[in-house]
């Protein structure tokens, strides 16, 4: 017997392929229920409707999706539908990026390299940097030539720690 599937149910299934483009899709919720939940407030957050996108994504972000924990960062960074707050912001970055969110790491090592909302710390900026450009995805030519770049103003101490750094996630610890 075949499924309807009602407008919400189509809804979803059209916003799956432009979400899944912002984020991998490990990064969206599992659960078809929250899956629908994140997916209504991006659709609210495509139309300027921040208050209803915070809605969902509250919820979403304190349970540990890191899709909804990006947004949460992005609405705090640029103040939509909240007051701007940059160390709110990378609060939230850092929880996205401690799941490895991509796109989370790269915002956070972008605001750690400038001292938005956090002191300016470029060893962290180039670890953050170097995770996400370890992953091939949409982010990783971004990730690795902002990564270069930022190099090139370090000093070989810096980047010998970042490596550490880099040296101790993959080790586990």
């Amino acid at each position: 017997m075949a499924r309807k599937c009602g407008t919400a149910g189509l809804m979803v299934a059209l916003a799956l392929p432009l979400v899944a483009l912002a984020h991998g899709p490990k990064d969206l919720p599992n659960d078809p229920k929250l899956l629908r939940q994140y997916v209504e407030g991006y659709q609210a957050y495509q139309q300027d409707d921040y208050a209803a996108a915070l809605d969902k994504w509250r919820p979403l972000a304190k349970q540990g999706s890191s899709a909804a924990q990006l947004f949460l960062g992005f609405m705090y960074d640029n103040g939509q539908g909240l007051p701007k707050n940059e160390a709110t912001a990378a609060e939230w970055y850092g929880e996205a990026a401690e799941r490895d969110n991509v796109v989370a790491e790269v915002r956070l090592a972008l605001m750690y390299r400038d001292g938005r909302g956090v002191p300016v710390n470029r060893v962290k900026a180039l670890y953050l940097l170097e995770q996400a450009g370890r992953k091939e995805n949409h982010m990783q030519k971004i990730a690795q030539a902002l990564q270069q770049s930022l190099q090139k103003a370090m000093t070989k101490k810096e980047i010998d720690a970042a490596a550490r750094l880099s040296a101790r996630k993959a080790g586990g610890h």
